[in-house]
């Protein structure tokens, strides 16, 4: 069987006569894994940071921009819907509107992993997807 280069490069002169240098492109692409990791973490930082910042307009400007942003709440809420089932969505809820508010947590909860309950940290961003992935059915 003839190598790939070899054949990329007859079919590309077979188009064009000119010479061509190929090279392979890095295979450290990311993974899907790590991408949804990527994107649930921009995604909660997100609405962290929207969350914040209708409480600082609130209480700085007297400006009350919750029905403003709700309709954009709900559909990033359905479209998470989509990806996680209810006891993960569960957790995500519980974690941004009232576990992270919480200045005085610890960090940690208790959740049913399988048949056993464990406590596990849920502080940060990663510790919330690695635990909502042990969630998955």
């Amino acid at each position: 069987m003839q190598d790939k280069k070899e054949y990329i490069r007859e079919v590309l002169k077979d188009i064009h006569k000119a010479s061509y240098r190929i090279k392979p492109v890095s295979t450290n692409l990311p993974n899907n894994t790590n991408m949804d990791r990527r994107s649930f973490r921009k995604i909660i930082l997100a609405l962290r940071e929207i969350d914040e910042r209708r409480d600082f307009m609130e209480q700085e400007i007297g400006m009350d921009m919750t029905a403003y942003e709700d309709k954009f709440f709900n559909i990033i809420e359905d479209l998470l819907k989509v990806v996680f089932n209810k006891s993960q969505l569960a957790l995500i809820q519980m974690y941004l509107y009232q576990l992270f508010p919480d200045k005085e947590w610890d960090g940690k909860i208790t959740v049913q992993i399988g048949k056993e309950e464990k406590e596990v940290n849920f502080k940060t961003v990663e510790e919330v997807w690695n635990v909502i992935k042990k969630l998955e059915n």
